[in-house]
């Protein structure tokens, strides 16, 4: 099941470094309108 997570704040750069290294199946979004569309995306995908 893909994760769709938008990331901001004092460690952003090093949390969304961790997620992009877990190996797992974690989707990026730099906005709230952008996570939606990423979703939808997904689930069209899936």
């Amino acid at each position: 099941v893909p994760l769709v997570v938008r990331m901001k704040g004092t460690n952003e750069v090093e949390g969304k470094k961790l997620l992009a290294d877990s190996g797992l199946p974690i989707i990026s979004a730099d906005t709230m309108a952008d996570a939606a569309q990423k979703v939808v995306a997904a689930v069209k995908k899936a």
